[in-house]
């Protein structure tokens, strides 16, 4: 599996510094540095990693790492965490309820780069070493799918299903996904991905992918809910071409009637419903059924 790996250190040179010498020490590493506060928050919540080295003492910021690292553990459920301090020690008592978690891979004291490397370099190639497979991610998928299925509280249960389909996008292999964007018009989108994948057929969709996310296992998907959505997609002049409607309950019959009638512009939206969400989340391979579920749809609306 790729190797994607989040640096965060308050101090830019060091973490450069720490990224550049982890990249040389592995080669297919793709680094993601972060230092500023603003820059920490966007990359934790729009950016795709594995494992995060994470510095504990961040001098000035409203967060220290210990802070961050639980955002980390609420969000993006395959990443792991290395703790990076020279006061390690300091913050022992509030490092023990994390400890439990699973998700805490090392911990080092920072040292002179060469030196730091002889301590890294084993800890991170025996933990890309044992990712788990497909079948494992598929599991991982389905828990965090049922889990924001059975939320009763409105509000979380709205974040869990956005932080799902944001992982599976990503286990597909897209790295950058933006929540939550409003326009100057204060239109909201649940989810703008940028389409840069490696995928002949997926690529040919504009540069970005909209996607809107309804978690009302009760309630079907309206006509209007699809008439909003689609009037998103065509709004961006070009950009997004695909749109996904993701749902935990059902499609309307009058709103696949009204995809049917609106099919004659350049963008297309793909509904996934219950139904395909659980077809996606229990196959081999879930770009491919993603494709088929697109091949499906190009005719039906």
């Amino acid at each position: 599996m790729t190797k994607k790996i989040l640096v965060i250190d308050d101090e830019r040179k060091q973490a450069e510094a720490l990224a550049i010498k982890i990249n040389n020490a592995f080669g297919d590493a793709e680094m993601i540095v972060a230092s500023s506060e603003e820059e920490i928050e966007s990359a934790i919540v729009n950016k795709f990693f594995n494992l995060a080295i994470l510095d504990i003492r961040l001098d000035g910021y409203h967060k220290n790492g210990i802070d961050l690292a639980k955002e980390i553990i609420e969000i993006n459920p395959f990443a792991k965490i290395i703790f990076v301090s020279r006061f390690l020690s300091e913050y022992s008592i509030m490092l023990n309820p994390l400890m439990g978690s699973g998700r805490i891979l090392a911990f080092s004291d920072k040292k002179e780069y060469d030196q730091w490397m002889l301590e890294l370099k084993p800890i991170i190639a025996q933990y890309y070493d044992g990712l788990p497979n497909d079948n494992e991610v598929n599991t991982a998928l389905t828990t965090a799918y049922a889990t924001a299925k059975n939320e009763v509280d409105t509000y979380k249960k709205g974040l869990m299903f956005e932080n799902f389909v944001t992982i599976l996008f990503r286990s597909i292999g897209y790295n950058t996904i933006n929540k939550r964007v409003k326009d100057k018009s204060l239109n909201e989108v649940d989810l703008i991905v940028r389409n840069e994948i490696d995928d002949a057929f997926l690529s040919k969709f504009g540069k970005y992918i909209l996607v809107e996310c309804k978690n009302k296992p009760q309630t079907p998907v309206s006509k209007n809910d699809f008439i909003v959505f689609k009037n998103k997609v065509d709004a961006t002049n070009g950009l997004a071409c695909l749109g996904f409607l993701f749902t935990t309950s059902y499609i309307s019959r009058n709103t696949y009637i009204e995809a049917v009638r609106e099919s004659k512009g350049d963008s297309k939206i793909i509904f996934v419903d219950n139904v395909l969400m659980q077809q996606l989340l229990s196959s081999n391979d879930i770009r491919e059924e993603l494709k088929k579920i697109i091949d499906m749809q190009v005719k039906d609306n």
